[in-house]
């Protein structure tokens, strides 16, 4: 790699890795847009868990961070072989940085099996929490309306 790009590489780098970080809250923290939305509150008993994965994302930070540090780190001949290098790794960065980031931003999750009291049954599937994971035979309400449903521990 060109030693003058070492900082350029370095910036991009250190920016995506940041794009991933989280600041810590306490408590529930809802999305914007289910403020002021009204939900139905349904009992129930959990009578199956399983744990599954919710897919991460992929943005432009690595599809694009890939795509700069591949064709950087592909850079470095002179004419059209140069030229075609710094773009086959620029494409092959750009492929494995939005795969990179779509595996670091998966999520432990579970889909949760509550018969409800009315008799039905329904099955949501959401991000394990700070609180733990949910275990068959937990008596648990579901939130449903606006934009899904989500599982509560009753106590």
């Amino acid at each position: 790699m060109n030693p003058k790009r070492l900082p350029f590489v370095s910036v991009i780098v250190s920016l995506g890795l940041m794009a991933g970080c989280k600041f810590p809250s306490s408590g529930t923290v809802y999305d914007r847009a289910h403020v002021g939305r009204s939900m139905s509150v349904e009992a129930g008993d959990i009578v199956a868990v399983r744990d599954v994965q919710v897919s991460g994302r992929t943005t432009i930070i690595g599809v694009g961070g890939g795509g700069l540090v591949g064709g950087a780190a592909a850079s470095g001949g002179a004419g059209v072989g140069g030229a075609i290098a710094a773009a086959g790794g620029a494409v092959v960065g750009a492929i494995a940085g939005e795969a990179v980031e779509e595996v670091a931003t998966r999520k432990r999750a579970q889909e949760i099996t509550v018969k409800l009291t009315t008799g039905d049954t329904v099955a949501v599937v959401q991000e394990v929490g700070n609180d733990g994971s949910f275990a068959v035979g937990q008596h648990v309400q579901i939130l449903q309306g606006g934009a899904g449903a989500t599982v509560r521990r009753l106590y």
